[in-house]
């Protein structure tokens, strides 16, 4: 007997019994985890340009020849890489700008440094003679011998091996050649079309929240001004245009904005290293992207710092929390800590309270959002009473699982997610949904009665 599938335009020719599987469960499809910085790398001295570079918690240095450093070498924009790490599971660096490329010649053979900036002048190579056959040629970063390939004659056979480090260009056989360091890399000069460029670009990349490192001088004609506006006005297109729910990181800029994080002061590590300012954004960017939507950052321990650089007291600290600024304190114990999660909103009317400041907040509204957008995506139900009646079924599973995870209370799961059902017609399904969001408790009070 013929069995299988059976489609209804489609004609069967044997007799026989077909049948279809179809699950009649509508899954809820989870978020993406949170954890992933985004940061700038400038005046970086190696890299390519314009290029969106990811690197992961479990191995930061697989994108070392792209970097042109380890992520634990003794480098500013190395230790940034470490900082948000910190409690980050990715971090994404960017080079806005790439400067002219070392380059070296001898003979027919030129090596030329993949990548522009000072660190080229630091790439060398050698050929020496093979003791059986050919050439080998070495390349080296440092005096450390980065790539060896053995045994080869001509110019050509080495540029097959595509160096990851050098590129090699020529014709002809190859000849000994005692060591060859490259010359001429520069670092580029960033210019501020570069910073407006990345920040248009940063459509294109995944990510959570945004270390701005850079610092405001407050002269009148200074670009970083411009600058910062145009990050607030870039986290606001995310958030309320296109429905990407991104926070940044920045330094002293009062942006009224639950997307912006006002970072204020900054810490000493262990070992006397100041972070300025402009660095510190990478370990807030950090903790804020890695915190979960049922978590706050309020008394976070910094790990590894020792002191803190303009530490606020109690008078400036009550007023800079009043401003909206996110900064560092002391606690009892001698630990630097976080004083308050809270972002740089500070305009309270409707439809915005007190409560929008919150980041722990914030972050539940921004991925239950982004669990609305990705459970409900355009031409999935039909918009009608049956498919109505599904996206409502759906909406009561999204309400649970952030009930279950301690992210909303009082949750009314009959009212609380309802399609409305007289304006919706056509291709506009228009939902009513009621969210209810747990903060932390913070601020404690008690009353003590003696007897």
């Amino acid at each position: 007997m013929a069995g299988g599938n059976w489609n209804i335009f489609e004609n069967k020719d044997r007799p026989g019994h077909y049948i279809n599987f179809e699950s009649t469960r509508n899954d809820v499809i989870g978020i993406r985890p949170r954890g992933t910085v985004l940061i700038p790398l400038i005046g970086h001295d190696y890299g390519p340009q314009g290029e969106f570079i990811t690197l992961v918690n479990s191995a930061p240095d697989a994108q070392i020849t792209k970097l042109g450093h380890s992520v634990f070498e003794n480098h500013p924009n190395m230790l940034m890489i470490r900082e948000a790490f910190k409690n980050s599971r990715q971090v994404i660096v960017y080079i806005p700008r790439q400067g002219a490329r070392a380059t070296g010649t001898d003979g027919n053979l030129t090596g030329t440094a993949r990548y522009g900036g000072e660190r080229g002048n630091d790439l060398q190579f050698s050929v020496v003679a093979n003791p059986v056959d050919g050439y080998d040629v070495a390349v080296y970063l440092n005096s450390v011998e980065k790539a060896l390939y053995e045994q080869l004659h001509t110019i050509e056979e080495l540029i097959e091996q595509n160096n990851e480090w050098i590129e090699f260009s020529g014709t002809g056989d190859l000849t000994g050649i005692a060591g060859k360091i490259l010359e001429g890399g520069a670092n580029g000069t960033l210019v501020v079309s570069d910073i407006t460029r990345f920040l248009d670009r940063s459509e294109m990349a995944r990510w959570n929240a945004l270390a701005f490192p850079f610092e405001a001088t407050g002269e009148p004609d200074d670009p970083i001004t411009g600058l910062l506006e145009a990050v607030l006005v870039k986290i606001r297109y995310f958030r309320n245009d296109i429905g990407k729910y991104r926070t940044a990181a920045v330094v002293n800029f009062r942006a009224n904005e639950m997307g912006i994080i006002n970072v204020t002061n900054s810490v000493v590590l262990n070992g006397g290293i100041e972070l300025s300012l402009a660095q510190v954004t990478a370990w807030v960017a950090g903790v804020d992207a890695g915190a979960s939507n049922t978590q706050s950052n309020t008394h976070e321990p910094y790990v590894g710092a020792i002191g803190i650089i303009g530490a606020k007291l109690h008078n400036e600290a009550k007023q800079a929390i009043r401003n909206g600024e996110f900064f560092f304190t002391m606690s009892e114990e001698g630990e630097v800590i976080v004083e308050y999660d809270i972002n740089s909103l500070t305009d309270f009317r409707f439809p915005r309270d007190r409560t929008y400041r919150k980041n722990r907040v914030r972050r539940v509204f921004d991925t239950f959002a982004e669990m609305v957008m990705v459970n409900f995506p355009p031409n999935r139900f039909g918009n009608d009473p049956a498919g109505w009646d599904i996206m409502e079924g759906l909406g009561r599973a999204i309400l649970k699982i952030f009930d279950d995870a301690g992210a909303i209370k009082n949750v009314d799961y009959d009212n609380d997610f309802l399609v409305d059902r007289e304006h919706s017609q056509g291709d506009e399904t228009y939902f009513n949904i009621g969210l209810d969001a747990i903060d932390s408790a913070e601020k404690l009070f008690s009353t003590v009665r003696t007897r």
